[in-house]
């Protein structure tokens, strides 16, 4: 027999909601980042009805509704052409969105660049869910703000430099100067939230690393070219917006490939080469070495202990670990040296240019620098605990007697093996074409 279900009570209604808001994910981000996060997206919020309430009703005209409906059309499309193609998990994602952002902030009252993130996070969560909702809330917010800003900060120019069209002649290119210097504010205020958020979730983080390599910078450049240069076609004519789409799903795609190419050259734990990507290219180097008869050193680092480490700390401690070795490896040695996660905890190190006395301080260096570097354990039932390791480094030089990549590294890792039978933490380097008796070691 069939049963009525009574409808639930405004009560019940209103727990099921409280419930369903303390399960979000930003109740689990630590007090300073959780509170940071809320406020940027209340400060967005209240921007955006702020500018949406004191605007006028010609801002609403049909001609201003149609060309915002077009222009987050063209960034939809943009969002569907890319969307079934893999991101790289925890690397910075480039959708290219700015570009629509600031083609809205010049050719639209400022109202308009306050609420464009709204749809287009709306309809990335729905066709994404596998996204981090508080990151992607909270990184559309940070565009709202920046975006916003840039638009009061154009239509507050003279007309004889902004204005609603870019004229011809002198008018032209201070129009498209100013479009630019608001393309750059609205850039500024974007990556100083988004730093100050990297910030908060890990102190320890470097300016220089949070502002990103010289390829990404190159990007944001690109980036801020094509956002201004859709600016110009837009405010020329909305329809020739058509014709700029094309180039940004493409080079979107291109980013996209580029970044799962260099994700598949990286050790995921460690951000260095993996195995089979280190040996590709020191081959490469090896064989170039031979050829023009320059110096080359190969370095094998182990971290002492390690496994009575991992066994006693756990996997998550083991992982820091690892990282941070990685990282110290990463400071301390040029930008050229090739540097890969050969196995568990070991590393190699290919140095060119580089002969048998200099390898030798650079690893005493490395191994001096480990030593002196304690580790504090950042989460986990260890949060708190500081390690001290120790590194044993085996190095081979490049010989007349060495044919091979693999000759090389079987040589540099006996010296590791000598390294580590004769007391650890110890930097050991084999005579020229002896294979262990009479090694020098430190």
């Amino acid at each position: 027999m069939a049963t009525l279900r009574p409808l639930s009570s405004p009560a019940g209604s209103v727990r099921a909601a409280i419930r369903h808001i303390r399960n979000w994910e930003i109740w689990a981000v630590p007090h300073p980042l959780r509170n940071y996060l809320l406020c940027v997206t209340a400060l967005s919020v209240a921007a955006a009805c702020a500018s949406a309430a004191s605007t006028t009703s010609a801002t609403w005209q049909p001609s201003s509704l149609l060309r915002f409906a077009a222009l987050l059309g063209c960034a939809v499309v943009a969002i569907e052409s890319t969307r079934r193609v893999k991101e790289v998990h925890g690397a910075l994602s480039r959708d290219l969105q700015t570009v629509w952002y600031l083609a809205i902030a010049v050719g639209l009252p400022p109202a308009y660049a306050f609420l464009a993130p709204v749809p287009l996070t709306a309809y990335k969560l729905w066709r994404m869910p596998q996204l981090i909702v508080y990151r992607r809330v909270f990184s559309n917010a940070t565009l709202s703000l920046a975006y916003g800003c840039a638009a009061l900060a154009f239509h507050a120019l003279p007309t004889t430099i902004g204005g609603s069209h870019p004229g011809t002649e002198s008018h032209a290119l201070t129009w498209t100067g100013a479009v630019a210097l608001c393309g750059v504010l609205g850039w500024l205020i974007n990556h100083i939230l988004l730093l100050v958020a990297i910030k908060l979730s890990d102190p320890t983080a470097r300016f220089r690393e949070m502002l990103g390599t010289r390829e990404s910078i190159t990007s944001d450049l690109v980036e801020l070219s094509l956002a201004v240069t859709v600016s110009l076609v837009v405010a020329v004519d909305s329809i020739l917006m058509v014709l700029a789409l094309p180039s940004i799903v493409l080079y979107r795609r291109y980013l996209m490939h580029a970044q799962l190419v260099a994700h598949a050259r990286m050790d995921a734990k460690t951000g260095l080469l993996n195995a089979v990507t280190w040996q590709r290219e020191a081959t490469a180097e090896f064989s170039r070495a031979q050829r023009t008869h320059s110096p080359l050193a190969l370095a094998m680092v182990d971290i002492d202990h390690f496994s009575n480490i991992s066994e006693t700390a756990g996997h998550s401690v083991r992982d820091q670990l690892l990282r941070d070795i990685a990282s110290m490896l990463k400071d301390q040695l040029p930008e050229h040296d090739l540097i890969g996660r050969f196995s568990g905890q070991e590393f190699a190190i290919l140095l060119p240019q580089t002969g048998r006395e200099e390898a030798r301080q650079i690893s005493e260096r490395l191994r001096d620098h480990i030593a002196g570097e304690p580790i504090a354990i950042e989460s986990g039932t260890q949060a708190g605990y500081v390690f001290r390791l120790t590194v044993s480094i085996g190095v081979a030089v490049l010989n007349e007697s060495r044919r091979a990549l693999g000759e090389l590294i079987g040589e540099a890792d006996s010296a590791l093996d000598k390294a580590r039978r004769t007391g650890w933490s110890k930097v050991v380097i084999l005579p020229d074409g002896s294979a262990d008796p009479e090694s020098d070691f430190l």
